[in-house]
């Protein structure tokens, strides 16, 4: 019998989040220079919802680290 491998565990932090963030924010601040509005709006949108969603993962995260102990 062979036995299964667990499988991979890719694990991303709330830092790894915020920096692809960053990142796709200076993107839409090329597009909005290059004259492209709606789709740096449109980015900028998303950016705003991810913004949030990090924001209750870390939220999460303190409350985890505050039952730990």
């Amino acid at each position: 019998m062979t036995k299964k491998q667990p499988a991979e565990s890719n694990t991303v932090t709330a830092a790894d989040i915020e920096r692809s963030i960053q990142a796709l924010n200076k993107m839409a601040e090329r597009l909005w220079g290059d004259g492209r509005e709606a789709e740096a709006q449109a980015l900028i949108n998303a950016l705003d919802g991810l913004n949030r969603a990090l924001d209750r993962i870390r939220i999460g995260e303190s409350r985890r680290i505050v039952t730990l102990h």
